[in-house]
């Protein structure tokens, strides 16, 4: 089982990895928020 620090820091480093600039690197908020959303709902839902 996971410990508390180890979870936190791993639910950190997915909203790192989370860009607004896409493969090219011009600046794409459109997936990058579809994404952050997904992840926040994901979050709410858990916490019913």
């Amino acid at each position: 089982m996971k410990n508390r620090e180890r979870q936190r820091q791993n639910r950190k480093r997915k909203e790192e990895m989370l860009n607004v600039r896409n493969e090219y690197g011009n600046c794409d908020p459109t997936p990058y928020e579809a994404v952050k959303n997904i992840i926040l709902e994901n979050k709410r839902k858990r916490r019913r």
